[in-house]
């Protein structure tokens, strides 16, 4: 909760919006919450709520606020299942994976929220691990069938991708975190692991204390 809520607040500061991801609603809700009662920002205007349970109208306006380069909105807290799959989420360049699960493709659609078409800026990824938890043990599972799909599916497309990254971007945001003593105590391990696709994603794998 405190990396969650730190982070959406230098990435406001930056002019940068935030997606927050969850399979789970009482995560999403109670980090909202505390955010709103932290930050005194309001539900509807700068944080918007998402989950399955949201009728096609009330899901349309928040993905067009989102979206909106003029809109006030400064963070969306969304159900993994319900926002996995055929919506563009492109105005915001941040993404935050509160859990983990079994199948990769999953979260895979999540990311792919953001990386979409009308996509302008480097897309960073933050994925929260529990160590000490079955948590570590799903990742490294999750990394395995990864390695496994690249491994057989890999196509000379992929190759030409690579090739287009001339370099991998720094996440300043994450920089200034790891650099306040007031969250170290959070941080059990942060590995970089730069993805190599069109949208330039960044993605950091961030274990944290129990």
């Amino acid at each position: 909760m405190k990396f969650a809520i730190e982070l959406i607040r230098l990435c406001d500061a930056s002019h940068e919006k935030v997606l927050v991801f969850s399979v789970f609603i009482h995560p999403l809700r109670f980090i909202m919450q505390q955010l709103i009662d932290q930050l005194k920002w309001r539900e509807g205007i700068e944080v918007l709520y998402m989950d399955g349970k949201r009728d096609e109208k009330n899901r349309q306006s928040s993905i067009s606020s989102l979206n909106d380069p003029s809109s006030k909105v400064k963070v969306l807290f969304a159900s993994t299942k319900a926002c996995s799959e055929g919506i563009n989420l492109s105005g915001a360049s941040r993404v935050v994976l509160l859990d983990v699960v079994w199948n990769p493709a999953v979260e895979r659609q999540a990311i792919s929220r953001a990386c979409r078409l009308g996509q302008k800026k480097s897309v960073y990824v933050y994925h929260f691990i529990t160590s000490g938890t079955l948590e570590v043990e799903k990742y490294a599972q999750q990394t395995n069938k990864d390695r496994l799909s690249d491994l057989v599916f890999s196509s000379q497309d992929r190759k030409r991708n690579k090739s287009r990254i001339s370099s991998v971007f720094k996440d300043k945001v994450l920089e200034g975190m790891l650099d306040n003593k007031m969250l170290n105590d959070i941080f059990e391990n942060v590995i970089h692991q730069p993805k190599e696709s069109n949208a330039f994603s960044n993605f950091n794998y961030v274990e944290h204390k129990q």
